[in-house]
């Protein structure tokens, strides 16, 4: 399952963002400023699909499996 950033709409293995970012870069996926320098550099998204993501992220806090399988169910990741 994926975890889509809210800001530019990359899908992430939620693996991968639990285990392998760093604190910060997770921290800042989480609260909505983006998965890397280059995403922040661009401005948001305004789709639809990236306020859900943002929606799902808030709502969920820590529990990044229950993101992913929120995200899945709306249909916000493969």
């Amino acid at each position: 399952m994926d975890i889509i950033c809210p800001r530019c709409l990359e899908p992430w293995d939620s693996n991968y963002v639990q285990h392998d970012m760093t604190p910060e870069e997770r921290q800042d996926l989480r609260a909505g400023r983006g998965c890397r320098s280059a995403c922040r550099a661009n401005p948001p998204s305004a789709s639809e699909d990236a306020a859900a993501a943002s929606a799902v992220l808030e709502l969920c806090g820590e529990d990044l499996d229950g993101a992913a399988a929120l995200m899945g169910d709306f249909a916000l990741s493969d």
